[in-house]
């Protein structure tokens, strides 16, 4: 427990970006369960007796923070014992953070018993283990990458209190754990490439020898497709960088988590690797088996749960490569998957109730959680309520709209506030991102991207999305005596008057370019009632459809079964052939999209938490919990 007397510190009243400060306290203990509870904005590092004992604070809100409790009993002997605590302040609001002053709070206790608190005047200090103030981004939605020296550090500025939230609460959920230690195997001595096996998500580990004082980089990637490490990708920079003086020295970088498969030192003359790889830290979880008789559906479930587990961090995350963000929409597969995959659900409750917390003033959800500012997707808001309907069916743990239901009810509200007199609601303008799945027709520009031009039209998915979620949502009200009444039906006539074409069972997919038809956009009227078996018919075989991608299958197939159960041999087929393509091309975790890296301007990313939904559907099919 954190201590109320505890304060919230740092070495200096002007911290700037991408700045490291090193906190240290000397404390006695005899006997007893020996307690470390830590709040750090935006990360820490813990050393107890100089040994490494943890690090991987849990992102919060400025009003709503989190702390860590950590058992350091083990690491503490009978007498005078030390800490280090090593804090990175980032200074920018990306997809995973909100920039909100540098700080750390802590608090020491020996059976509950506080020893020692944060307060002004502890010794503190520059960690110059770390280059101070590069603010050199990863990418735009992951940050500042950490770039780390041979240095060290000296305690002699006593700090000062800083003005942070007191509203702090335990860690909801658990650390995440290291597993053995994976050594990359060097395949190309020339360009100094070193493999880890498989897709790996972790924290780089190198040892260098330094025959001068010189900057070595090593760069981390999902590929060699260009015949090293693409790290350079459109403004990306997926590589890290280390001051070395001569000697020997090695590094664990615990502040910037990496993904990916391959390593490359990229070296001047003089300096050498001696050993290079990645720790892995994964969330731990009971995994539900399922043995499939199929050697091909065998191996892509087993790579599905592979996937999901890459993409679970301190949230879920969308790629842990490219951005490590937290969306809705992403996580509503990954939730679903998790159900079937994982026994424990406290996950997806903590990650519903974070999202909850990233509403906007207007009473939309921002992009991802925790940010602010961004260009948030209508889509993926008025799907939340799907996500939190999902979670009391499989678990039954109602209480949890208790925190849930004020933000469904202002998303709902809000489109309902925008139904307009035909009964449909329009394209929202900036900073609302008009986005449903990546195809054309269901991707505008992003309100910031210099393409962007506002067109008013109707799209057909957020009208139907609308009802869809409107019927889970008022199951919901009716658990909690919440009065919403919305004509749904009103609705759906206005949308089958609209986007219906009756010449071929099929519906449009907008109203500023009635050519485009999707079968993501046919598969959501089908699921609300609308479309025959004509519409059915075209979603497996009608080939002027615009294909669903690998994010939005669940609603593709979802309308085939509830159209007919026997399409369970259609959706089988596909998913052998989609996965079974992937893992031909050696995927050992499925991609953002089906044309893998080479999508996005060649930043597609090579696993992405949305792609695991075959395994909902193996076990729907062969699995005991159908």
């Amino acid at each position: 427990m954190l201590d109320k007397n505890a304060k919230w510190i740092w070495i200096n009243n002007n911290p700037q970006d991408d700045e490291y400060a090193v906190f240290e306290q000397k404390f006695n203990v005899s006997s007893g369960k020996i307690t470390f509870s830590v709040c750090a904005e935006i990360d820490y590092v813990l050393y107890v007796n100089g040994t490494f004992v943890s690090f991987g604070q849990f992102a919060g809100y400025p009003e709503h923070k989190y702390y860590d409790e950590l058992d350091i009993t083990n690491f503490c002997e009978v007498g005078e014992n030390n800490f280090t605590l090593t804090v990175r302040y980032e200074g920018l609001n990306t997809h995973t953070h909100i920039a909100d002053g540098a700080g750390v709070i802590y608090s020491i206790a020996v059976d509950g018993k506080t020893i020692a608190h944060s307060k002004q005047g502890v010794s503190g200090g520059y960690d110059n283990r770390y280059i101070q103030h590069t603010a050199r981004k990863i990418t735009g939605q992951i940050g500042y990458g950490t770039q780390m020296r041979v240095g060290d550090y000296l305690c002699d500025i006593p700090c000062v209190e800083v003005q942070k939230s007191y509203n702090l609460k335990p860690r909801p959920v658990k650390k995440t754990v290291e597993l053995p230690f994976v050594e990359g195997k060097l395949i190309d001595k020339e360009k100094n490439l070193y493999d880890i096996g498989r897709e790996t998500a972790g924290y780089l580990y190198v040892k260098f020898k330094a025959a001068k004082p010189d900057v070595a980089k090593i760069a981390y990637g999902q590929h060699i497709v260009d015949g090293a490490v693409r790290y350079l990708v459109g403004g990306r920079d997926f590589s890290l960088d280390f001051e070395l003086c001569e000697g020997t020295y090695e590094f664990k970088q615990f502040f910037t988590r990496i993904s990916g498969r391959y390593l490359q030192a990229i070296l001047p003359e003089g300096i050498e690797v001696l050993s290079i790889g990645v720790m892995p830290y994964i969330y731990p979880l009971t995994e539900t088996p399922l043995k499939l008789e199929n050697s091909l559906d065998q191996k892509i479930y087993d790579t599905c749960v592979r996937t999901l587990r890459l993409c679970m961090n301190m949230h879920y995350e969308d790629t842990p490569w490219r951005e490590q963000a937290l969306y809705v929409l992403d996580s509503r597969n990954q939730m679903l998957c998790g159900y079937y995959a994982f026994s424990e659900t406290e996950f997806q409750r903590a990650n519903l109730e974070l999202i909850a917390k990233g509403t906007r003033k207007d009473g939309m959800l921002e992009l991802t959680y925790p940010s602010v500012d961004t260009p948030a997707i209508p889509f993926f808001s008025v799907m939340y309520p799907v996500e939190v309907y999902e979670y009391i069916k499989h678990t039954g743990d109602s209480s949890i709209l208790d925190s849930t239901m004020p933000t469904m009810l202002k998303i709902m509200q809000n489109f309902k506030d925008r139904v307009e007199q035909n009964g449909l609601i329009k394209s929202l303008e900036a900073p609302y991102w008009n986005f449903y799945e990546w195809t054309d027709g269901s991707a505008d520009a992003i309100p910031s991207q210099l393409r962007y031009k506002y067109v008013p039209y109707y799209h057909l998915l957020i009208n139907c999305a609308f009802v869809y979620s409107g019927k889970m949502f008022k199951e919901l009200c009716k658990m909690t005596g919440t009065e919403f009444d919305c004509d749904f039906e009103g609705i759906k006539t206005a949308i089958k008057k609209e986007f219906f074409d009756e010449t071929d069972g099929n519906f449009i997919l907008r109203t500023d370019d009635r050519s485009l038809k999707s079968q993501l956009g046919n598969s959501f009227a089908l699921l609300i009632g609308l479309g025959d078996e004509r519409t059915v018919k075209a979603i497996k075989d009608d080939k002027n459809l615009i294909a669903t991608s690998l994010s939005m299958l669940v609603y593709k197939y979802d309308a085939l079964l509830a159209a007919d159960p026997d399409n369970r041999e259609f959706i089988l087929k596909e998913i052998r052939e989609l996965y079974g393509y992937m893992l031909d091309c050696g995927a050992t975790s499925f991609w953002e999209t089906i044309k893998g890296e080479a999508d996005f301007s060649n930043a597609g990313s090579l696993c992405h938490g949305w792609s695991a939904l075959p395994l909902y559907y193996y076990h729907k099919f062969f699995g005991e919990k159908q």
